[in-house]
C-alpha cells in the first residue's frame, strides 16, 4: 500500500466521531492526508481529533442534515485547502417497526440523515471538483439499499436513495474528472448496533445476522474503511459508479 495516497489531499468525513467514519478518517491521515471530522456528536468528534496526529484534523459539531452545518464543514476544509474527497459516512438506522406503525416523523428523520444530508454536501463541494478537474466522492449506503431486509423501511429506501444517486452522479460527472463511488456494507460492528445490544433477544439477533453473511460473523469497521480509502485513492482511478458491497457473501447468493 502507498503511505503517501493521499498526501497533500483534503477531506471531509460525515459520522467520522466513530465506527467506519472514524476508521476512515483515520486511514487518510496515515495516507498524509487531513480532514474535517464532521459529527453530531460534541465528545466523538473532538475524540476522533484528538487521537491523530496534531493538525491532521480538525471537527465540526452539528447536526449535518442542517444547510449551516454542512457550509460549516465546507469552509473548515477549505481553510485547509481544497476539497479533493468527501465521504458520506454518517447514519441512522431508526430502528425496526412495522409498516403500519413506522411514524412519518421517523421517515423523514431517516432520509434526512442518510440521504438529504449528503445530498446538501456533495452540492457544495461537487462543483469545486468539477472546476478542478479531478475529485473522489464516496457515498457509504448499506446492503439494506440492495437487498430487502424486513422491517427497516425507512433505511432501505434511503440507502437504496443513495445507491442510485450515487449511479447518476457518477455518469453526470465521469467525464469532469470526479469520481462517485458507493460502498454497502453487510451488519458492522458499530455504534448503530446499540439498540440491538440493549434488546432483550440481543443474542439472537447477532447469530441471525452472522448467519446472513457466509462468511459466519460481523464486520469490522477498519474493514470496511479499507474499501472506502480505496475508492477514494487515486489508485481507484478508473472505478466509477461502482456500488461496492463489503458484506461477508451477504449478496452473493
Amino acid at each position: 500500500m502507498n503511505i503517501d495516497r493521499f498526501a497533500g489531499k483534503v477531506a471531509i468525513v460525515t459520522g467520522a466521531g466513530s465506527g467506519i467514519g472514524r476508521a476512515t478518517a483515520a486511514g487518510i491521515v496515515a495516507g498524509h492526508g487531513r480532514v474535517v471530522i464532521g459529527d453530531l456528536d460534541t465528545d466523538r468528534a473532538h475524540e476522533a481529533v484528538a487521537a491523530l496526529p496534531p493538525g491532521s484534523a480538525v471537527a465540526v459539531v452539528g447536526d449535518l442534515t442542517d444547510a449551516t452545518v454542512a457550509d460549516r464543514l465546507v469552509a473548515a476544509a477549505q481553510e485547509l485547502g481544497a476539497i479533493d474527497i468527501l465521504v458520506n459516512c454518517a447514519g441512522f438506522g431508526g430502528g425496526r417497526a412495522a409498516f403500519g406503525s413506522f411514524e412519518p416523523q421517523l421517515w423523514e428523520r431517516v432520509q434526512q440523515v442518510n440521504l438529504t444530508g449528503p445530498f446538501l454536501l456533495i452540492g457544495r463541494v461537487i462543483e469545486g471538483m468539477v472546476a478542478r478537474g479531478s475529485g473522489a466522492i464516496v457515498n457509504v449506503a448499506s446492503v439494506a439499499g440492495i437487498v430487502g431486509e424486513p422491517g427497516i423501511f425507512g433505511y432501505s429506501a434511503a440507502k437504496a436513495g443513495m445507491v442510485n444517486l450515487t449511479r447518476a452522479l457518477a455518469l453526470h460527472y465521469a467525464r469532469d474528472g470526479v469520481r462517485v463511488n458507493c460502498v454497502c456494507p453487510g451488519v458492522t460492528n458499530t455504534n448503530l448496533l446499540a439498540n440491538v445490544r440493549a434488546a432483550p433477544d440481543a443474542e439472537a439477533i447477532f447469530a441471525r445476522y452472522a448467519r446472513m453473511m457466509p462468511i459466519g460473523r460481523l464486520a469490522e469497521p477498519e474493514e470496511v474503511a479499507e474499501a472506502i480509502l480505496f475508492l477514494a485513492s487515486d489508485a481507484a482511478s478508473f472505478c466509477v459508479g461502482v456500488v461496492l458491497p463489503v458484506d461477508g457473501g451477504w449478496t452473493a447468493g
